[in-house]
């Protein structure tokens, strides 16, 4: 049995500023995110991790930085950046504030009927829900019982836990992802079981 260790990037400064940034570069953590970071330190702990994938985005790197360089990921065997983990491409709606983007039109449809959706000049929902369940895959491709932590982002987390708790991707904004937050999954010969989404604690509360 494997363990998958979904977490999402400590609070940035497209947070903090309301902004959409998707896949914009030179977007870092702000300081709610560079404490968030640091005490992942503790919060992940000396929990064993065999393996870390990361989405290519810098806030990711970012946020697990102080535990990679830590004492606590002496069990770390590999690290790897995987594209299928990024962050939506919004497209022309990149760089944008939310409060201007929720008055367009295809904002209802981005709420209600995701599936439908295709960011002006950016990528579709199904789109980046296939290749962020083809990088899980990848993942899982590796032999043996091992536990993973991934870093990733909100929207793509909850495209990956709607795909494997069987949801249709039209209710998959019913979920809530926080900056800094686990969601945890163990899987066994192709089947999945949710063992807590959008954990603000300690991993070993959840591990243990």
């Amino acid at each position: 049995m494997s363990t998958l260790i979904f977490l999402r990037h400590g609070h940035s400064v497209a947070n903090a500023t309301d902004t959409l940034t998707g896949q914009l570069p030179g977007i870092g953590l702000s300081p709610q995110g560079k404490k968030q970071a640091v005490e992942l330190i503790e919060r992940i702990g000396r929990n064993r991790i065999d393996n870390l994938h990361v989405s290519p985005i810098e806030r990711c790197q970012l946020t697990i930085d102080p535990w990679l360089r830590s004492k606590n990921s002496s069990s770390l065997k590999s690290m790897q950046i995987l594209d299928g983990l990024s962050e939506i491409d919004f497209g022309d709606w990149s760089g944008q504030k939310l409060s201007s983007l929720r008055r367009k039109a295809l904002w209802k449809d981005v709420q209600t009927r995701p599936s439908t959706v295709t960011f002006p000049g950016g990528e579709s929902f199904r789109k980046v829900q296939r290749r962020a369940i083809t990088a899980v895959n990848e993942i899982l491709a590796i032999k043996g019982e091992k536990t993973h932590l991934i870093v990733s982002h909100s929207d793509t987390i909850k495209l990956i836990t709607a795909q494997l708790l069987n949801m249709k991707l039209d209710a998959f904004q019913s979920l809530t992802i926080n900056p800094a937050s686990f969601t945890v999954f163990k899987h066994h010969k192709g089947s999945y079981s949710m063992i807590t989404i959008n954990h603000r604690g300690m991993l070993k509360e959840i591990l243990d």
